[in-house]
């Protein structure tokens, strides 16, 4: 170090910080040099900072705007050889050869020199670590949230896992991820029925808030319409199936064909003017208007079609 040393500029300003991560102002600044010159900086420079951390961030900038002394560089560089770093190798313990427990029970580490605590275990809080996280908190400082633990119940104050399982509608050791779509109740475990909408199915206890899908009715529209019905909300009637048990209950189609003298998918429609019988195939004699063939003035018998023409017997008004 030195005027000599092309590098001393560099190093003027410098700050040191020690921090639990990789951000400098997330941890605490030990040191921020604003005396050394280039002919009074130390090659070799110690400090005491007693606090906790995993990082040692060795820092120094040039701000556009900001006047700096004459022997500061115009940009900065870090040429250090080496950086030692002092500390007791295990938490919990102080003093000069770090073999003193630190005194407060709940203390996770304290200063080194002092033994006073500098960071509480998991689950405590206050001075000396004496205060255990109120209920519904947990971790570092008790600043975390518990989730939805079952029945309310307390999350561990260390890591805040849900001992007891989790409420209806969560999942997860922490109990803080809602159902999957599609899933609701305890550990989402089960199945959302036939929603109108499934992202309208509740978490909790799979009520659809929005109605049924065609074909199936309740609250949670996991049963089908009575027999006989169809549709939405099961309000449809079944036509004339063939087999009312094959009457779908999401359309009403009658997947078994329909009863004599309907036609159509839904077997709502009667056979038009004319014709009769399954699948209306059958057509009244000699033209004649016919119902269904059920006109009280004609008898028709199951012969051949041909032949009726030939026994069609008149019944006369009375």
């Amino acid at each position: 170090m030195g005027p000599s040393n092309w590098r001393t500029k560099y190093f003027l300003g410098f700050s040191v910080y020690v921090s639990n991560t990789t951000d400098r102002l997330q941890g605490t600044l030990c040191y921020k040099d604003d005396n050394f010159t280039l002919d009074t900086i130390p090659a070799v420079f110690t400090t005491t900072c007693p606090v906790h951390g995993q990082y040692v961030i060795n820092y120094n900038e040039r701000l556009p705007g900001v006047t700096y002394p004459d022997d500061y560089s115009d940009s900065v560089a870090t040429h250090l050889c080496e950086v030692e770093v002092y500390g007791c190798p295990a938490t919990g313990y102080f003093g000069s050869n770090c073999s003193v427990p630190c005194p407060d029970v709940n203390c996770q580490y304290c200063h080194i020199e002092t033994g006073t605590c500098q960071g509480c275990k998991l689950g405590y809080k206050g001075h000396r670590c004496e205060i255990t996280c109120e209920r519904g908190t947990y971790g570092a400082g008790c600043k975390e949230t518990c989730g939805h633990c079952r029945d309310g119940n307390q999350c561990s104050i260390n890591n805040g896992t849900c001992l007891t399982g989790c409420d209806a509608g969560y999942k997860g050791d922490l109990c803080k991820t809602a159902c999957d779509r599609g899933w609701y109740g305890y550990d989402c475990k089960e199945t959302c029925g036939h929603c109108r909408d499934r992202y309208q199915c509740s978490i909790i206890n799979g009520l659809c808030r929005t109605g049924c899908d065609p074909g199936y009715q309740g609250d949670l529209c996991k049963t089908s319409c009575d027999r006989g019905s169809y549709g939405s909300e099961c309000n449809e009637t079944c036509g004339h199936c063939r087999d009312v048990d094959h009457c779908s209950n999401i359309n009403g189609t009658c997947s078994t064909g329909c009863d004599a003298d309907y036609q159509g998918d839904l077997c709502k429609t009667p056979c038009p003017v004319g014709y009769f019988g399954e699948d209306c195939s059958k057509t009244c004699i000699n033209s004649y208007t016919c119902d269904g063939c059920n006109d009280p003035n004609y008898w028709y018998s199951d012969a051949d079609q041909n032949d009726l023409s030939q026994v069609r017997i008149f019944i006369a008004n009375k």
